[in-house]
């Protein structure tokens, strides 16, 4: 994946209202360039990482870790979304 697609991917999670716990973590699916993404914020603790893209030409199973930069506007948002 190259830088900017990285960045949309991960600035579109920042954005998220719906994620899912799991347990591999809390999950949420964003839309951008075509493929939905699987953005992951680990169960224990570490950065949020993209598990893995699909779309027309099928599923890819990817680990691209997001810098802290990256992550702690995506653990807010995901903190904000499931908020009771």
């Amino acid at each position: 994946m190259d830088a900017a697609s990285i960045t949309a991917v991960f600035t579109a999670a920042a954005t998220a209202t719906h994620w899912t716990r799991t347990n591999l973590g809390l999950t949420t699916v964003v839309t951008t360039g075509g493929y939905r993404y699987t953005v992951r914020l680990p169960k224990d603790s570490g950065k949020a990482f993209i598990a893995g893209r699909d779309g027309y030409a099928g599923d890819e199973l990817l680990n691209v870790e997001a810098t802290w930069g990256q992550t702690l506007p995506i653990v807010d948002a995901a903190m904000a979304a499931t908020r009771i």
